[in-house]
């Protein structure tokens, strides 16, 4: 099945979180997509309840839809040991047709990489008679390079350089010496000459092996001696890439991408750099594939359900590179744009999953008792337990078919529910101007209302000028024309209303009250979306 995101607004309430779980968990059981919910921000205190009483997961924190690297199919990568041979590297890339190798240590984390232009630069460059010494190789990578066979391993390091026995012994003065790598015919008497010499290998090339007397003085003498197929001119040809891959990797400075890098950040980084391949890296640093920079054209966007809002400012941050694919809400209609028709449903009624447990009930699904139970919370969360005027008989049948499923009773469980997620006494003025609140656009102004729901509003009022303060600090980095923080009395059904911003007159004689100290009390006042946005719409077009 596809693979889709359901997500609620940024800051998440109970009705937001419960809703897309629930939701995703339908339409994965309808067999229409396979959904994951997520969410754009901290759970607060009646949330974190809830999940906990019905033993739920807390959805995936997700801040961006923008694709990342995980989201692309990436190349398989090619991974190769420091000691490789630099020929078994070459052999690699050309029958992959790759354009890098990545060269790792025994948990796949990256120490290296390497491409054609590495070891062409490093063979036009560096690459002489001292090669082996150099690049400290080893002599199984010359036993595997000339597919060798050992006839004595010795215990001289190779330390010389490399050089073909193809003079006299007489004639040869100091052209070999102690530690040199020798390439060698049938010749006998350049045999023995190059072990007394002390040399560190001797490689006899076109299949022929050393006789006793000369292979037991060459045990005696430390030296390594080898057979190979190949003649003199092919050994010394294909010797030097024996060398091991680390001596010519690139080390240091590498480009490489993370696997949770986002497509502009990939795209930028390619703009710097000349590579056509680069190695992808899980978070420790392991090798989990390569992007190339065609991979770029074959992500698609990722599919998102909204629900419990539709407005592009409460929803998740670039969504207009996402493609929606459905809204379920309940709120004032103020879509996101969308490239083409979706599934968009909206209620009137007092809370999301009262539409969602609808969903239920249409496609003939019975949710199970942990779901039942998050639908129930949500719905006692948003209608405040039939306290709001948004609530319908909607909302009131489908908490008591959801309760019967979740095993609860209403009453005692919402109590247990707010008493939990009203406590602010531990609050800081950020954390309960940040619990629930959103922004809205009316009459071209941007205003921010949050709300908070409390069973002591001294708790509240005891923060009065810390509060007004961080209001009036975040009307000014925002450029808003007003901040509002409504604090709701549940059980009394009335609200205390902070407001800081050029219009706070205006909006208090909406309730028919007047503004003192940055302050009005709002008899009745439960609903922020059905009481406090109509009527602070009504002030600002007036204006």
């Amino acid at each position: 099945m596809e693979k889709i995101y359901i997500t609620g607004h940024k800051v998440p309430d109970t009705d937001s979180i419960c809703s897309a779980i629930a939701y995703a968990e339908l339409l994965t059981k309808i067999g229409k997509y396979n959904a994951e919910p997520i969410r754009l921000g901290d759970l607060n205190n009646e949330t974190k309840f809830v999940l906990d009483y019905f033993n739920v997961e807390a959805p995936r924190l997700k801040e961006s839809i923008q694709l990342k690297v995980h989201d692309l199919e990436l190349d398989e990568s090619i991974i190769i040991y420091s000691d490789t041979p630099i020929k078994k590297a070459i052999e690699l890339i050309q029958s992959n047709g790759a354009q890098l190798l990545s060269i790792c240590d025994e948990h796949h984390k990256l120490k290296g990489v390497l491409t054609l232009s590495d070891i062409t630069s490093s063979y036009m460059n560096i690459w002489d008679d001292m090669i082996l010494h150099r690049s400290n190789t080893s002599l199984n990578n010359i036993v595997d390079v000339l597919s060798a066979k050992v006839l004595n391993a010795g215990d001289h390091a190779l330390n010389g350089k490399m050089v073909v026995y193809a003079m006299e012994p007489d004639a040869l003065g100091d052209r070999i010496n102690a530690g040199d790598v020798v390439i060698v015919g049938d010749r006998d008497d350049a045999q023995l000459d190059a072990i007394k010499r002390k040399v560190s290998l001797i490689i006899v090339s076109g299949g022929y092996e050393m006789k006793e007397d000369a292979l037991k003085l060459a045990k005696a003498n430390g030296v390594s001696v080898i057979s190979t197929e190949l003649n003199s001119f092919m050994a010394a040809r294909i010797l030097p890439l024996s060398v091991p891959a680390e001596f010519v990797m690139t080390k240091e400075n590498i480009d490489y991408i993370s696997i949770n890098d986002t497509l502009p950040e990939v795209k930028e980084k390619m703009s710097k750099t000349r590579y056509r391949s680069y190695p992808v890296l899980e978070n420790d640093g392991a090798v989990i594939g390569n992007l190339s920079r065609y991979h770029l054209l074959t992500g698609k966007p990722k599919k998102l359900v909204l629900v419990d809002h539709n407005e592009k400012a409460q929803s998740i941050d670039n969504i207009e590179e996402a493609e929606i694919i459905e809204i379920v809400d309940h709120h004032r209609i103020d879509p996101v744009t969308t490239n083409q028709p979706v599934y968009f449903r909206n209620e009137p009624v007092g809370s999301t999953a009262t539409i969602i447990s609808e969903m239920y009930f249409e496609h003939g699904v019975r949710p199970t008792k942990e779901t039942a139970g998050l639908l129930a919370s949500a719905i006692i969360s948003d209608t405040l337990l039939f306290r709001s005027p948004t609530t319908t008989e909607t909302d009131k049948r489908m908490l008591e078919r959801m309760a019967i499923y979740a095993e609860i009773e209403p009453e005692i469980y919402a109590e247990k529910m707010f008493k939990k997620g009203t406590s602010l006494a531990e609050k800081t003025p950020t954390e309960i101007l940040n619990m629930d609140v959103k922004e809205f656009k009316i009459a071209d102004k941007a205003i921010k209302i949050a709300q908070v729901f409390t069973l002591d509003k001294e708790q509240i009022l005891n923060k009065k000028a810390e509060l007004l303060k961080e209001m009036g600090k975040i009307r000014d980095e925002k450029l808003l024309s007003n901040v509002v923080l409504i604090i709701t009395d549940i059980f009394k059904e009335s609200s205390i209303v902070f407001v800081v911003g050029e219009d706070d007159d205006k909006i208090a004689a909406e309730f028919g009250q007047k503004v003192e100290e940055s302050e009005f009390v709002a008899e009745g006042l439960m609903s922020r979306k059905k009481q406090m946005v109509p009527k602070v719409t009504l002030a600002l077009k007036k204006n």
